[in-house]
């Protein structure tokens, strides 16, 4: 089924945002369950909060769901499968409609917003100074980049020696010292209401392009299996037998005539 101008870019851009979304679906889908089935600290230790819990739940099934709805719109892109595309299209509309919410959400309970995020930090951290994997220190990295804090922050956090993962650090007689500020504190002080929403607004948005892009394919799919076929038989005119008086003549007749 061949597309227009508009439907290959359409096209093209689909599969770039299914790309973008396969792999925050996978990092979201296998990340969260490492983080939930790996929360288990030594001597039977229980390492896994409420907010925790909660967080990575979210992960796991927003993720899942990610991996799904990408699956069926490269199929759907690909192939220009109208199914895959109406598959695509009402999974994609969900997810932007939950992203908006959420972010409506944030903003009006910045605080309790912040709060939840300040608890799955610290929860993560603490799993850290235990665990010591690449997956935390990432997560860890992340937090600290972003606030620029590290851990408890001061003398508390050179006492734990755990500054491998702080963005400002010096060495004084052999011993890394960070200066960088609590995370717990600088996520509840400096996180703005504005900047959540605008994070979940863009996610919104980038869905809501993937899900016109796909709207156009599955409707210019539907055109060219609608529209009657490019050509029309035409009718002849001259009958395909020969008339009696045209048959009765012979070439002997024919010669007696010009005689």
């Amino acid at each position: 089924m061949a597309l227009d101008g508009c439907g290959q870019v359409c096209k093209f851009m689909l599969i770039i945002f299914n790309i973008l979304f396969l792999l925050a679906g996978l990092v979201m889908f296998c990340g969260g369950l490492y983080l939930r089935f790996s929360a288990e600290g030594p001597y039977n230790m229980d390492l896994k909060t409420n907010h925790f819990i909660v967080v990575v739940s979210v992960l796991i099934v927003v993720g899942a769901v990610l991996l799904l709805t990408a699956s069926a719109g490269d199929c759907g892109s690909c192939s220009e499968n109208k199914t895959a595309l109406g598959v695509y299209t009402s999974l994609l509309t969900c997810l932007a409609i939950l992203a908006v919410i959420a972010g409506v959400l944030s903003f009006t309970n910045i605080r309790e917003f912040s709060s939840h995020l300040g608890e799955f930090y610290a929860t993560v951290y603490a799993q850290y100074l235990i665990k010591k994997d690449w997956i935390r220190s990432i997560i860890l990295k992340l937090f600290h980049n972003t606030f620029d804090c590290c851990g408890l922050g001061g003398t508390v956090q050179t006492i734990l020696q755990e500054t491998d993962t702080c963005p400002q650090r010096y060495s004084l007689l052999g011993i890394s010292i960070s200066t960088s500020t609590s995370c717990v504190t600088a996520i509840l002080v400096d996180l703005q209401a504005s900047t959540v929403l605008g994070v979940f607004l863009g996610i919104a948005g980038a869905m809501i392009v993937a899900v016109v892009c796909a709207s156009v394919i599955w409707h210019q799919s539907s055109h060219s299996i609608s529209s009657p076929p490019p050509y029309v038989i035409l009718s002849s005119s001259i009958p395909l037998t020969p008339s009696p008086y045209h048959s009765s003549s012979s070439p002997l007749t024919d010669s007696a005539e010009d005689v």
